[in-house]
């Protein structure tokens, strides 16, 4: 393989350390966090990894005495005790490793080859990461629609993630366009010529979101973290050109940085074959595992039997017509049904959440409750919906007979839900706002 023309050709001590920190660091994090970025890997994945997790969770434990149901989970992408102590144990190896290898091999002039090859395997993780990203949110598995019960949520009763997640979930037109610039930094990031221009995209966006995860404390911190400094690692050659010409005002050259290529032809030619063919097959499978999860989310084409939300107008429990009395936190005021998978929520008087596991037979108009804590403790329900959408069910709930009578709530009569986008303001909107 022939040698590529750039930088100096003697590297100092400072260069060195950096570069064999930077090799260790990174190319231990992808190795033990591969993220699913090629399908089909999972299980090879877990016969390494698995391993590591043992080791860590020894070391924790038995060395350290930390005590947290975490660290059985291990995934290092989550701030998570495990994740912290995962990230520190590959950033003092990075630093014993980096050390021991100078000293081994302190002779080296440089390690321009290496530095190729760790570049291309930094592009190509940040790339399908920003591919994978990018489709998440046009295919809308990231920040999902609002749901039904969020839509009844106030401000005050959801956590600084469950906020976030549902301002920007519920703009689908944000969603496309930020997962849009996500899809063209990665396909930038793809080749040569084209991925300083990802990086920067790329830089951008991932700034935005760890920013993000730390004003909504989003549990993924480290993990954006990470990628920005992927990014950065990838201008970092380019840094005087960068800031020559944005700052400067000064002519910029191209930059001399030649592909990897071999002396015979046909070498290179199985190269090429093989990287197209990769990227391919990692785009295409992992678009299509995507789509086949959108269709099992609630923002599918597939909505639960009796989806929706409705209101109770009639509870009768033990043959008694219970008011709607906010003092009664035993009365529901609202049934929400929501997820394909069979969650529901039933709003009580005082405004708290019940959730439950719903198993619907509309053949045999039969309802079956019950918490994931306790599958044992179900309820049973039989239930029948009129034409104008009024849903009546009758069972036994604890040692109570219940008959309940119930409306369905019209999606369109929520603000959010039929406000749609307006050029021009209206007389309305400039009135109330005068008078607020």
């Amino acid at each position: 393989m022939e040698q590529p023309d750039a930088g100096p050709a003697k590297w100092s001590i400072k260069e060195k350390l950096l570069f064999c920190f930077s090799f260790i660091f990174f190319v231990l994090y992808i190795f033990l966090n591969p993220n699913h970025i090629v399908p089909y890997t999972d299980y090879l994945n877990k016969v390494y990894i698995q391993p590591f997790a043992d080791l860590l969770a020894w070391l924790t434990k038995d060395i350290l005495h930390i005590v947290n149901p975490a660290i059985e989970f291990y995934n290092s992408t989550l701030d998570t005790v495990f994740g912290y102590l995962a990230l520190l144990f590959i950033f003092l190896v990075a630093i014993a490793g980096s050390i021991i290898w100078l000293v081994i091999d302190r002779r080296a002039p440089n390690y321009l080859r290496l530095y190729e090859a760790l570049t291309i395997l930094v592009r190509y993780y940040l790339a399908f990461t920003m591919i994978s990203y990018g489709s998440f949110k046009i295919i809308k598995l990231q920040f999902l629609s609002l749901s039904p019960v969020m839509l009844l949520q106030t401000y005050g009763s959801t956590t600084p993630r469950q906020f976030m997640w549902s301002f920007v979930g519920y703009s689908a037109g944000y969603n496309y366009f930020i997962g849009s610039f996500e899809l063209i930094a990665g396909f930038l990031l793809f080749f040569r010529r084209t991925s300083m221009l990802g990086s920067l995209i790329a830089l951008g966006i991932l700034a935005n979101v760890t920013v993000l995860n730390f004003s909504f404390d989003i549990n993924v911190k480290l993990y954006t973290i990470v990628l920005t400094m992927m990014a950065l690692f990838l201008l970092s050659k380019q840094i005087t050109r960068l800031f020559n010409f944005f700052f400067l005002d000064k002519i910029v050259y191209p930059s001399v940085d030649p592909p990897i290529r071999f002396k015979k032809k046909w070498r290179n030619t199985a190269l090429q074959v093989s990287k197209y063919a990769f990227i391919l097959y990692t785009i295409v499978f992992g678009l299509r595992a995507n789509y086949y999860r959108s269709l099992q989310d609630r923002d599918g084409p597939v909505k639960p039997p009796l989806y929706g939300i409705y209101d109770v107008t009639t509870f009768i429990r033990n043959r008694d017509t219970i008011k709607p009395l906010t003092t009664d936190a035993a009365r529901w005021n609202k049934l929400i049904i929501s997820a394909p998978k069979g969650n529901a929520s039933i709003m009580l008087m005082g405004g708290s959440f019940k959730t439950f596991l719903f198993k619907i037979e509309p053949a045999k108009k039969k309802i079956g409750m019950y918490t994931k804590s306790d599958t044992s403790d179900k309820y049973t329900f039989t239930y029948d919906l009129s034409k104008d959408s009024v849903l009546v069910m009758r069972g036994k709930w604890h040692k109570d007979s219940l008959e309940i009578k119930l409306k369905q709530y019209d999606f369109n009569k929520f603000p959010l839900i039929n406000h749609r986008f307006r050029w021009i303001l209206d007389h309305y909107y400039i009135v109330r706002d005068k008078t607020q």
